[in-house]
């Protein structure tokens, strides 16, 4: 029994089913030949037209579904498109902002760089005097001195004892200060109404030019006085009041003595007479709470 067994041959299952595996396709593809041609045959025999309105009503649920979402795809694609196009118009316009601003600025600062040059030509046409412009940097905290920090110093020529000029709108240069101490860079300038603050001046009228000191009255609540007046001295509202450039011989001991002559220092507001002198209140040229630009007149006998 063993060895009729061994002599059959033994067929695997396996081989017949990939011979018919293997078959299979070219089966199915003449099987879809030939029902494309019944349907040739049928549609050119006018057969078809149940047919193909039962199909239409059975895929139309279908298809309208799918033909919407095409034409989503077809209209996401350009509005994708187009709100690119609208971000990189947005980022190009942000850019040109920008750069306007820049330039804008520059433009701020080259106009009033070209004011205060304006300035000081006229300045310098008008008076004898060299003159270096500066910004005032700080005004100094303490309450009981009148002080401002100018933001130039000794690099830049500047003294203690030169006199320190600024301007009011369309009114004249007039005396804003003396340069009280000097560093490198910056300088302190002693403001004219400070109570340690005195300068020869002289008051121009018709009758008689009188001379006197012009002193600071900030700490007792008013701005200059003029006094060192001789008692026949006639005075007028509104004479004008400028430096005499005799600080040196008035008080030789003061770094102010070599201040020149001829700077405007003010108007004669208020006059006050008695048996042994005649003083004046004087208000300044040049607003000393607001004056964020000055000039240091180099030129100390000009």
């Amino acid at each position: 029994m063993r060895d009729y067994l061994n002599d059959r041959p033994i067929k695997l299952r396996r081989a017949t089913t990939v011979a018919i595996t293997s078959r299979r396709p070219f089966l199915i593809a003449i099987g879809v030949c030939l029902l494309a041609i019944l349907l040739i045959w049928l549609d050119h025999a006018y057969l078809l037209g149940p047919v193909r309105g039962t199909l239409q009503s059975v895929l139309s649920p279908i298809a309208q579904p799918l033909t919407n979402m095409r034409d989503g795809v077809i209209e996401f694609i350009p509005g994708w498109n187009e709100n690119q196009r609208l971000r990189d118009e947005v980022t190009a316009l942000q850019e040109e902002i920008s750069q306007l601003e820049a330039e804008l600025l520059e433009y701020k600062q080259d106009r009033i760089e070209n004011r205060y040059l304006r300035q000081q030509l006229d300045i310098e046409h008008t008076h004898p005097w060299k003159v270096l412009g500066a910004e005032v940097a700080i005004r100094t905290p303490d309450a009981g001195r009148r002080v401002i920090v100018i933001a130039r110093g000794s690099s830049d020529g500047v003294e203690a004892g030169m006199a320190v000029i600024g301007q009011t709108g369309n009114g004249p240069a007039g005396m804003v200060g003396i340069v009280e101490a000097v560093g490198p860079g910056t300088a302190d300038v002693l403001l004219i109404n400070d109570f340690g603050s005195q300068i020869s001046a002289r008051v121009l009228n018709d009758l008689y030019p009188a001379l006197g000191l012009v002193k600071g009255q900030w700490q007792q609540g008013a701005q200059l006085r003029l006094e060192a007046l001789d008692r026949d001295t006639i005075l007028n509202l509104g004479d004008p009041v400028i430096s005499a450039g005799l600080t040196e011989r008035l008080a030789p001991e003061l770094a102010t003595a070599r201040i020149p002559a001829n700077i405007p220092i003010g108007r004669v507001a208020a006059i006050s007479y008695n048996e042994y002198a005649t003083t004046a209140e004087v208000q300044p040229y040049v607003d000393l709470d607001r004056t964020h630009y000055v000039w240091v007149i180099l030129n100390q006998d000009g």
